[in-house]
């Protein structure tokens, strides 16, 4: 059982930077952080999502979702466009750069998963998938954000 002192944010925390750690030396390779894979997934699942779209689909806040869009235009594994009907609005597409790491992108974040769940059985993974998703439900409704799961 958990110690007192050992929290439901601490332990996510530990997840996400052990995650981090596990992808680090292959994302180097290939020359982006583990901040940037979202935005690179999402352009490359959903080419023309809009900037507002991926801050809610990442949970992350629109001056930041901005800049990472900006770094990956310079990088050049994103480009931008206005939407026409609504020429505030910019759109967000995967250039030839990102196109052409979709495969190996993919292949390094499933191994990163089978790494941390290696010590899990199939129905323990089961579970853990199960209770990530009704933590994940419940934060999102609590802070009046639509259901990710509508967008991914």
């Amino acid at each position: 059982m958990l110690k007192k002192h050992v929290s439901f944010g601490f332990m996510n925390g530990q997840m996400g930077r052990l995650h981090k750690a596990i992808l680090a030396e292959k994302l180097k390779d290939i020359g982006i952080t583990y901040g940037q894979i979202g935005f690179i997934m999402q352009a490359l699942r959903y080419p023309g999502r809009s900037q507002d779209e991926l801050s809610q689909v990442l949970s992350v806040d629109k001056g930041a979702t901005a800049r990472a869009v900006a770094k990956l235009i310079k990088e050049g594994f994103l480009y931008r466009e206005s939407n026409p009907e609504d020429k505030r609005q910019k759109r967000v597409y995967p250039t030839d750069k990102a196109i052409a790491l979709r495969e190996d992108l993919h292949e390094m974040l499933m191994d990163s998963n089978l790494t941390m769940l290696s010590g899990l059985t199939a129905e323990e993974i089961k579970q853990l998938v199960k209770l990530m998703t009704k933590v994940i439900n419940t934060s999102r409704e609590i802070l009046d954000l639509p259901d990710v799961w509508d967008f991914l």
